[in-house]
């Protein structure tokens, strides 16, 4: 991430760079971010003395993170666990699968929050160690839903019913509430119809919010969600009425009632 009120272009990141994505343009640095993919140590953020350049991530060995886990396990309290999120947690198979193994074995509560756009198999092999599944609903309509994530929503269906049929544990929907893209009267109708046809009866409504644009200039991307805007609590009241009105317990945010 390169912070640019930090940045006093003083060419340290740039003779440290060895594959030169970096150049200084206007006393701003300029990133070719494809050739910083190609390098694996990262000496510009070494370099950079004013902390202009930050590495937002890095990798973690499933033994290295096993350790923090269960050095915090004492603070979780009775109800705690551990729950994997995203990003698309099921998209790192092979190291989630073996994680919430290694939890399950240790009788640590597992969760994960997913989108439902992996293949079936993925959901296979990780449900026999998962406790809960959070599983995102954003829209009903496969046009709109390509629309708005680029994906249609078949495949996500088609793993809801296969859940449906062979996972034992807790399942709460959610649906990310975005004004002007699903919240109309005929999408939520039809959510509620899908949950109806499923053993679990919970939606919890995410509101839309913006808290991540300032990461997206960071990361040197385009943030292409600002024209929506943020749902009013009335908004969000009148459809956890209308899920209610169905026999669907509905919270909203991180309320649980």
């Amino acid at each position: 991430m390169y912070h640019a009120a930090k940045c006093i272009s003083c060419g340290n990141c740039i003779a440290a760079c060895t594959h030169q994505a970096l150049q200084l343009q206007d006393d701003k640095l300029k990133i070719d971010r494809m050739l910083c993919k190609q390098c694996n140590e990262q000496p510009c953020v070494d370099h950079c003395f004013t902390d202009a350049l930050r590495m937002s991530g890095r990798d973690v060995s499933i033994e290295e993170l096993f350790k923090i886990i269960q050095r915090d396990r004492q603070y979780w309290g009775k109800d705690g666990g551990v729950t994997l999120s995203g990003g698309e947690p099921l998209n790192q198979i092979h190291f989630v699968s073996d994680l919430l193994k290694k939890c399950y074995d240790a009788y640590i509560h597992t969760a994960i929050e997913t989108c439902g756009q992996v293949p079936w198999e993925h959901f296979k092999i990780t449900i026999p160690f998962i406790d809960w599944i959070f599983f995102d609903i954003k829209h009903m309509n496969t046009c709109i839903h390509q629309t708005g994530t680029s994906s249609g929503n078949s495949l996500i269906l088609s793993n809801i019913k296969k859940l449906n049929e062979t996972f034992q544990g807790k399942l709460v929907f959610r649906m990310p509430f975005i004004p002007g893209f699903n919240n109309d009267i005929e999408n939520m109708a039809a959510i509620a119809d899908l949950i109806l046809s499923t053993k679990w009866k919970e939606i919890n409504l995410l509101p839309l919010h913006h808290l991540g644009r300032e990461k997206y200039a960071l990361l040197g991307q385009e943030y292409e969600g600002i024209h929506y805007q943020t749902p009013s609590q009335q908004e969000l009241l009148e459809a956890k009425t209308f899920f209610k009105s169905k026999d669907i317990r509905c919270y909203i945010g991180a309320e649980m009632s």
